[in-house]
């Protein structure tokens, strides 16, 4: 059985071997001077304390604002979310492109009022299908029997924000039902704490979970794509006292990376192909890859660093893109150490000379730059092939960014040596006797009239209804059986679960009568049983994959295994309207967005 590492070393032959290719034409890479520009540092959001008792209260408004990816492009406008100033008398917090950074205490709730002030027409409006909310023959209705996305064709915007990794009540979950427009116009699923205007949504975070760093982002039912690819992300982070203690670097010696990967026209505004993906008749591509790395809005840019440790805490934002990920200085690999991922710190600290990170991956890094001489220039490394693992659909992007060991020491470096660092324990689940095993089978075919791609999750469309009830605080097994050539980092809301193991089994076999089952309408007690077709022993998750997480790589011709406890989040004390009613809706997803919004998602209901 290949191992997730063999099939980034396998990615990296393809990509040297020129296995790539573009999806549209927009100014190339080549044509942008590397290192140009400073790393942009992310504005921190000032909450009001004033509000709500006991809790932070933030205002977040989307705006599109003017921003310059790179020197050598022109200014042209991006979407980001900006924070106000509680004391009225400062500007608002943000960049231009992404947001603000929000941080949260352990156990202090966060209110967010989330307002939208976008323009009324998309900013990529050549992207989005026409036929979106048409019937179109040989598909089912959107939903079954319902008219779900039935809106004016002068509205082009809409929005919802989710909280990636936050144990969050439904109604503050984001899910891509909940949308809301600029113009007050509400999706079937809209929620809201009291005092929403009709263009708000009024969210609330208990914030009960561990150190780590969530992120928020857009996640409006058939637009994710694009209105992350316009700028709506930012970072969350939590903090408490177990991380406080521990000696890491902290202040401007901590330092939030959000990669993503972009394509820019000649004027330097943002390209994304002009036939974009529908939910059920994608007619372009299931993927988009960009020709340039983009790290916290700017494109190739470069950070000076003390000879010191800086703590990295680096985001995957890429639509499609994966990146197996390096330090080097054109001869040798930099070591560093991986304390933590997405849902926190991971147990021990892990020596490291490289990283596979899917799109929604959080990795939480130190690296000790007083290692190598002053002077020196580090650059950020990838080599994973686009689509991951085969490629065959994206351009290469070799380099992200540049370390200059520069900056002259300020003071002497306090923090703990990371091979030395006592993490928090990593406990992991075990399924007992009577725990639910659930198959979750990804499939993606190609309809042989036009060509489109259809992407599901049990052979189900998103509208389709909820079949998937889990029980309250019940743990249970999720398989997810991957039977395509691509790895899909799935991500399921509310949880924080790990990865328990997987196995290989006959994919094209399993696939095949699948499919016949499916065609003959799902006979009752004929479905393929999944344990005939397993081969191998189970393996365990790799090193740097162990520890809490929100999201995974399910990899191809594989069956992937997750363990989680579903446990209902916990009413916001003193904030009314915080509590979760049974059924609650939930989901989960492919989180490359393509896609995610191509109908790889499907929801469930947490029941009492």
């Amino acid at each position: 059985m290949l191992s997730r590492r063999e099939f980034a070393r396998l990615a990296a032959v393809a990509a040297g071997a020129g296995i790539s290719g573009i999806c549209g034409v927009g100014v190339t890479a080549r044509r942008l001077r590397k290192y140009a520009d400073p790393l942009p540092r992310l504005p921190v959001a000032v909450p009001d304390v004033s509000v709500v008792p006991g809790a932070d209260h933030y205002e977040l408004t989307m705006r599109q604002q003017p921003w310059r990816f790179h020197t050598d492009l022109g200014t042209t406008v991006a979407w980001g979310f900006w924070a106000s100033d509680p004391s009225g008398r400062g500007r608002a917090a943000g960049l231009g492109c992404l947001g603000p950074t929000l941080v949260a205490r352990r156990g202090r709730p966060s209110i967010v009022r989330y307002r939208d002030r976008l323009p009324a027409t998309h900013l990529l409006r050549r992207s989005i299908d026409q036929t979106l909310w048409r019937p179109l023959p040989g598909v089912p209705p959107d939903p079954p029997g319902g008219r779900h996305m039935d809106m004016p064709r002068d509205v082009t915007v809409w929005n919802v924000v989710h909280l990636h990794g936050g144990w969050s009540p439904p109604q503050s979950d984001g899910n891509p039902a909940a949308w809301f427009t600029p113009q007050g116009l509400h999706g079937p699923l809209y929620g809201t704490l009291p005092g929403a205007a009709p263009n708000e949504a009024i969210y609330a975070y208990g914030n009960r979970q561990r150190a780590t760093m969530l992120w928020y982002h857009d996640h409006a039912m058939n637009l994710t794509r694009l209105n992350n690819y316009a700028g709506l992300a930012g970072i969350y982070m939590i903090r408490d006292q177990a991380e406080e203690t521990l000696g890491l670097p902290q202040g401007r010696f901590e330092v939030p990376l959000i990669v993503q990967d972009r394509t820019f026209n000649r004027d330097g505004s943002l390209f994304y192909p002009s036939k974009g993906v529908t939910s059920y008749h994608p007619i372009w591509s299931p993927e988009f890859f960009g020709d340039t790395p983009v790290v916290n809005g700017k494109a190739f840019p470069f950070l000076a660093v003390e000879p010191r440790r800086y703590r990295l805490r680096v985001l995957n934002a890429s639509n499609s893109r994966f990146y197996h990920l390096w330090l080097g200085d054109g001869r040798t690999r930099l070591p560093f150490w991986l304390i933590g991922i997405g849902g926190g710190l991971r147990g021990h600290p892990l020596p490291c000379t490289d990283l596979v990170m899917a799109p929604a991956d959080r990795a939480d890094i130190i690296v000790d730059f007083a290692s190598v001489p002053v002077g020196s220039a580090l650059t950020l490394m990838n080599d994973a092939a686009a689509p991951y693992p085969g490629g065959g659909g994206g351009p290469a992007i070799p380099e992200i960014m540049q370390f200059r060991v520069t900056e002259p020491l300020s003071a002497r470096d306090p923090t703990t040596p990371p091979g030395k660092l006592a993490l928090p324990p990593f406990e992991p689940l075990q399924p007992a006797t009577g725990t639910k095993w659930r198959e979750r089978v990804l499939t993606e075919t190609t309809d042989r009239h036009d060509n489109s791609v259809h992407m599901q999750i049990n052979g189900r469309y998103f509208f389709e209804p909820v079949d998937d009830f889990v029980r309250a605080d019940a743990t249970e097994v999720w398989e997810y059986v991957n039977t395509t050539a691509d790895a899909h980092p799935m991500h399921v809301h509310l949880v924080q679960f790990h990865i328990y193991n997987r196995q290989k089994f006959r994919a094209e076999d399993y696939n095949r009568d699948y499919g016949r089952w499916l065609a003959a309408g799902r006979p009752h007690g004929r479905r393929p049983v999944l344990a005939r077709y397993l081969t191998g022993p189970p393996t365990p998750p790799e090193p740097d994959e162990q520890g809490w997480r929100d999201s995974f790589i399910a990899l191809p011709k594989m069956v992937n295994r997750i363990i989680a406890t579903y446990t209902t989040a916990p009413p916001v004390p003193g904030i009314d309207g915080t509590g979760t009613t049974f059924p609650a809706d939930y989901i989960h997803h492919c989180h490359i967005l393509e896609h995610e919004d191509n109908d790889m998602m499907r929801p469930w209901q947490l029941v009492g």
